[in-house]
Parts: C-alpha cells; structure tokens; sequence
C-alpha cells in the first residue's frame, strides 16, 4: 500500500516533482491536482474542503482559482498556469483581483515557478513579487522550506507567513535603495573630494610606492 500524504515530506513530493520529466507538458488541471493540491495538502490545508481550500473563488466580475481561508476570512490567492506559460502576463491581473479582495498574500505559479506577492504593498508589480521559487533550479530542502514558511496553514493562520514576507520584502526595497544610491554617492565623492578621502588616498599611496603624493595629484586622478 502507498504511503498516506501525511507520511511523506514536502521535501520528498519536491524532489518527485524535479525528476518528473513529463510536467513540462502538463494543462493546468495536471499543475493544480499534480503540484499545488498535493502541495497544499503537505502543509497542513484540508484540499477537500471547499470552505477552507476554495476552487473558482468569485472577485468581482472576475475569479482567482484558488482562496485559501482560515476561520471564514480569506488569506491567499493562488492562481495556477501551465508550465509553458509566460506568468509576467497574469500578474496583474492577480494582483488586481488580490487588492480587491484585500488579500495580503498571493501566489502565481505553474507547478514549476511559484512567485509570492504582496498586492497590498506599496510600487510596481513586479516590486510587490517578493520571492520566488523554483522547482528545477533551487534544492529540494530550500523549495520545501520556502514553501512552508510562506504558505503553511499554521503560519497563515499565526500571521508568521505574513511577517516574514514582510522582511523580506524590506530587505529587498533595501537592497533597492541601496543599489540607485551607491553610485550616486560615489559620483559625488569623485567629483567633490572631502578631505578625509583624500588623506585616505594619499597615505595608502605613500604606503604602496613610498611617495607621497600632492592633494591635487588625488583630485585629478578621481576626476579622470
């Protein structure tokens, strides 16, 4: 007899995933019941009950494919590709169901990718997309640990998956900031010298060569 779902470990279903050579060529009822059923089910979401994992949910004049609901309140959107598609050109429309509903975590995947949003944060579409999986390129240990932290019902319903996406989305407007800042910073360094770049330069020169070299001789060099 097979092993029962609850038996096996996220890890393992990740694993069979990577080395199933047929998924590339799956429709997206194969992706839902294949991958994000079984998925779901690992961690902890009860797949055959409507009211917590609901198919076809209703946004508007629209629908997302899957809700996931805790104690009657709608937490996660999930909307399933095929692996062929191209998920940039169904994100905004996620997103827009995802700010209608008020929903503060979404996920677009195609069995292979999955990419975790924060539709009620703040820049672009892309800039709301605060992490993304990936089956085939990433260990099967990260995979697992990823999709757990995000998307278990304990950390859903403890709000923990929601505070740690929230770090990591800080951490990216961070590395953002930082990105578009640093070479303005040095830009304005080279072109306007303060004097402790200066002596920095002109005593670690002296150090090198054994000459020590004029304030004006830094300057040029910088600004060259």
């Amino acid at each position: 007899m097979p092993d029962s779902l609850e038996s096996i470990s996220l890890e393992s279903i990740i694993a069979s995933i990577k080395d199933d050579g047929t998924i590339r060529s799956f429709d997206e009822a194969k992706v839902i019941n294949g991958v994000i059923l079984r998925v779901l089910s690992i961690l902890g979401w009860d797949i055959f009950n409507i009211n917590e994992v609901k198919p076809e949910h209703n946004v508007g004049n629209g629908r997302v494919d899957f809700a996931l609901i805790i104690s009657d309140r709608t937490k996660v959107f999930i909307e399933a590709k095929r692996p062929s598609e191209n998920l940039e050109q169904h994100q905004q429309q996620l997103l827009e169901y995802s700010f209608k509903g008020g929903v503060k975590l979404a996920v677009l995947t195609n069995g292979l990718t999955w990419w975790f949003y924060l539709p009620l944060s703040e820049g672009s579409w892309e800039e709301r997309r605060f992490y993304t999986v990936d089956i085939l390129e990433q260990t099967s240990s990260d995979v697992a640990e990823r999709l757990t932290e995000f998307l278990s019902k304990n950390n859903i319903d403890t709000e923990q998956a929601f505070e740690s996406a929230e770090k990591v989305y800080r951490s990216q407007q961070r590395e953002t900031v930082l990105r578009e800042a640093l070479p303005k910073t040095w830009k304005k360094l080279v072109d306007e010298p303060d004097d402790s770049l200066v002596d920095l330069i002109i005593e670690n020169t002296e150090r090198q060569c054994g000459f020590r070299p004029d304030v004006e001789d830094i300057v040029k060099f910088l600004q060259s």
